[in-house]
């Protein structure tokens, strides 16, 4: 419920990357929990996100 709620709040795109950046796999609402599963785009937001926050 917590990704829907980002979803609404900042957009799909984001709601993927704290799904990605959580690990959060199991029965994800975007499918986007690994890196395995993950769209390359949001692959690419997250490691930026990571890389700029240190």
């Amino acid at each position: 419920m917590g990704l829907q709620i980002v979803a609404w709040e900042c957009g799909d795109d984001y709601a993927k990357l704290v799904q990605l950046a959580t690990e959060y796999d199991p029965q994800p609402p975007f499918n986007c929990g690994s890196l395995l599963k993950a769209p390359s785009d949001i692959i690419e937001k997250t490691k930026l996100l990571f890389a700029t926050s240190i």
